[in-house]
């Protein structure tokens, strides 16, 4: 299945509607069957659209800002869609101050010899980052955990290309989708130390509500079926290239924790919105004298995350 970049802010103008609103919300609360819906929905509307319209905003004015700027504003834009994408499935959001810090912190920068791949960011108890992952993708125990950029940066499909050339490797397999039959490289058994019969354990243990069979299998590929394919596509270890339009399978089940996308933007552009606000000198030396691979890097990723985040947005809002 094919997706648009281009118009998926058109595709998001109905929430712009408080009784559209009022009633998805509504559907969504029945849905997991929290109590006093009608009212909760009723409530929520206005913040909902609102959340949705101000991180429109950022990601606007990041579109036409330079890219000294560009990180602030698309960190806080998706802050912003974040808290939306919460609503939906947090009728009580923010139940207290607690979550309403970013939940991760960064490294002091150390200014001699830096590199910006071997940075790092760790994350915290509470904020938005840890309830968002609780709440939206059901993912706990992330606290004290710490991810370099590199692990980052290589955890974001539409890098893989130029990752290859600046640093020499891929963490993505390709994969083809035909007729409901996801193929995939023989490969991925040997990288993920896995059988064929615990790989599919393994996909089992990422969508346990779905159905998931061997069809076909040699020495080159696996062929496998499910019963609701496009579930099982957009979960972890499963990912999208919004550019290239295929989906991809990460390569190494152990490089890092296989999160959803978003997560991996957020932390990203956690640290390069506080590198910019705060390390000024180093953040507008990068930007002048080209003098490493951070910078491709960096702006690949900014230009990437400024088209992917609305559609990874767009796709938990509808799907």
């Amino acid at each position: 299945m094919l997706y648009s970049y281009n118009n998926v802010w058109d595709e998001l103008c109905y929430f712009s509607s408080a009784q559209y609103s009022k009633n998805y919300l509504q559907a969504k609360y029945e849905r997991s069957k929290s109590t006093d819906q009608k009212t909760k929905a009723f409530h929520n509307a206005y913040p909902f659209l609102y959340y949705l319209e101000h991180g429109k905003s950022y990601f606007d004015a990041a579109k036409h800002s330079q890219i000294n700027v560009k990180p602030t504003l698309l960190f806080y834009g998706l802050v912003q869609l974040l808290k939306a994408c919460i609503l939906t499935v947090d009728p009580y959001y923010p139940s207290s101050t607690a979550i309403l810090a970013h939940g991760v912190t960064s490294r002091k920068i150390k200014k001699i010899g830096y590199s910006f791949t071997d940075d790092e960011v760790k994350i915290q108890k509470n904020g938005l980052f840890t309830h968002a992952s609780k709440v939206l993708f059901n993912i706990n125990n992330l606290e004290g955990e710490k991810f370099t950029m590199l692990q980052l940066l290589q955890s974001i499909p539409e890098l893989s290309k130029i990752l290859k050339i600046t640093k020499n490797g891929s963490t993505f397999i390709p994969i083809t989708i035909e007729n409901d039959l996801i193929t995939i490289p023989e490969q991925i058994l040997s990288s993920y130390h896995f059988t064929s019969e615990r790989f599919i354990s393994f996909l089992h243990s990422k969508q346990a509500t779905l159905d998931i069979v061997i069809v076909e299998q040699n020495q080159k590929q696996i062929k496998i079926k499910s019963n609701f394919p496009d579930k099982l596509l957009n979960k972890p270890p499963f990912y999208f290239n919004l550019f290239s339009q295929n989906y991809l399978l990460k390569s190494q089940k152990e490089s890092l924790f296989l999160l959803p996308e978003i997560l991996y933007h957020y932390l990203l552009l956690y640290n390069l919105s506080m590198i910019c606000r705060y390390e000024t000198d180093w953040w507008c030396e990068l930007l002048q004298s080209y003098s490493t691979d951070d910078y491709p890097l960096i702006n690949q990723f900014l230009t990437t995350t400024e088209q992917k985040i609305p559609y990874l947005i767009h796709r938990f809002l509808t799907t």
